[in-house]
């Protein structure tokens, strides 16, 4: 999966974790509680967005989602996929 510069920028921009609808850090995927779940060496990836490439940040979020038993489809949930 591929953002583009734009999506990465929507994401990081939201207000809202979107796993579980908590506040989260403007410039990070996901709030810290559900960062915090997640293995060290996924967390850097989603943590910080807008300097990343969207492939990375894809690849991560693809990866965030499967740790999380979340279904591959639902990675729009994340950011990904169509702009709403």
């Amino acid at each position: 999966m591929h953002l583009t510069k734009e999506q990465v920028t929507v994401l990081a921009q939201k207000r809202s974790c979107p796993r579980c609808d908590f506040d989260k850090t403007v410039g990070n995927a996901l709030c810290r509680r559900c960062r915090s779940k997640l293995p060290s060496h996924m967390r850097s990836d989603i943590e910080n967005i807008p300097s990343k490439d969207g492939w990375l940040v894809g690849r991560a979020l693809k990866a965030a989602a499967n740790y999380f038993d979340v279904h591959f489809q639902s990675i729009r949930n994340f950011g990904g996929g169509k702009k709403r």
